[in-house]
């Protein structure tokens, strides 16, 4: 790649904690900066507290502590035309950061450090939609990378696009929040959106009698996945072996060889806080495949349920709301270096 802006973002809140992340941050700055005449670089410690050098210039926001931060920064970034960002974070960061700039109609690529609690944790995985390197950093030269389409989720609220995604969307009540230290608890999802991080004490559930979950395919027609109170944890994810194979009881395998793109799927009438665990075995699970462009709709979910994307809280729904989901074969794009 021919780069002569970089935008640099970082969010200390990710999974490997806040010094760690600002460690590879300013590893990625002192390797970059001589290959570059202009840095963006996010406030505070999203980047500036690391990022020291005439060819810096502040840009974005950071008082809100919320996912908002990100998705403003990255927006005002590309509206003064960055060229490539590298972003050291969790997976969520990368989903904001490229909603930001699909608000303004760019589509500028990711080079992706890994921070987060997931893309840490699987050192070896198949699917990283936007994670470049991993572990210790590596000096690496711009010339060398070059750029690749990242497949992804869109979900609409009234048809009205809500947020991108890379690995999943959930309706759900609860999200999985780390620390400062690292540490991990479960939290409200509702509240977080708020930037309030409270313990959960009770699932709430997310559907009532007239819920209903279907896929509404050109080529399948309509396939009703769920319906009523007892549709629990309702999932969508595109066909990536981390989730479908695993997490989709081995229906995932099935459907990406038989060529599908997505599977949907819940747990009826399930008790478990988050996924399941070996004291709520065995689990009833329902499953559905889908291609690219048919959309996975749900309808008259509980009021205040709300939409988790990538292990993020997005936004509440409410029971009026139509939710629809769908896999887009390329909705972001990737800086990697070249293979040898």
């Amino acid at each position: 790649m021919d780069v002569k802006c970089i935008g640099i973002l970082s969010n200390p809140y990710a999974g490997s904690g806040r010094e760690r992340v600002l460690q590879l941050t300013k590893q990625a700055f002192d390797c970059l900066e001589p290959q570059v005449n202009e840095i963006y670089v996010g406030p505070g410690d999203m980047g500036e507290e690391v990022c020291k050098s005439r060819k810096v210039k502040v840009i974005g926001q950071n008082n809100t502590k919320t996912r908002i931060d990100t998705i403003n920064t990255a927006k005002q970034m590309a509206e003064n035309g960055v060229e490539l960002f590298v972003i050291v974070a969790g997976d969520g960061t990368y989903n904001d950061a490229l909603e930001g700039m699909k608000s303004v109609n760019t589509d500028v690529p990711i080079f992706g450090i890994a921070g987060g609690r997931f893309n840490v944790i699987f050192p070896k995985r198949v699917h990283d939609p936007f994670v470049s390197m991993r572990g210790d950093f590596k000096p690496f030269l711009l010339k060398d990378l070059e750029v690749e389409d990242v497949r992804g989720l869109i979900t609409r609220i009234n048809n009205k696009i809500v947020s991108y995604g890379f690995f999943w969307v959930n309706i759900s009540n609860i999200i999985a929040h780390t620390d400062a230290n690292g540490g991990l608890a479960m939290i409200d999802a509702a509240q977080y959106i708020d930037g309030k991080v409270v313990p959960i004490t009770e699932i709430k559930p997310v559907a009532t009698e007239d819920t209903r979950v279907v896929v509404q395919s050109k080529v399948l027609g309509e396939i009703e996945l769920g319906r009523g109170a007892d549709v629990f944890m309702p999932i969508v994810a595109h066909v990536v072996p981390e989730l479908n194979q695993i997490m989709a009881g081995g229906f995932g395998a099935m459907a990406e060889a038989l060529g599908f793109h997505g599977v949907a799927y819940c747990f009826p009438g399930a008790k478990f806080a988050f996924f399941p665990t070996p004291d709520t075995f065995p689990t009833t699970m329902r499953s559905v495949a889908f291609f690219a462009g048919d959309q996975v709709r749900f309808t008259n979910l509980r009021d205040d349920s709300v939409l988790c994307v990538d292990s993020s809280a997005i936004t509440p729904v409410k029971s009026t709301d139509i939710l629809t989901v769908e896999v887009v074969l390329e909705l972001g794009k990737k800086a990697v270096l070249k293979r040898s």
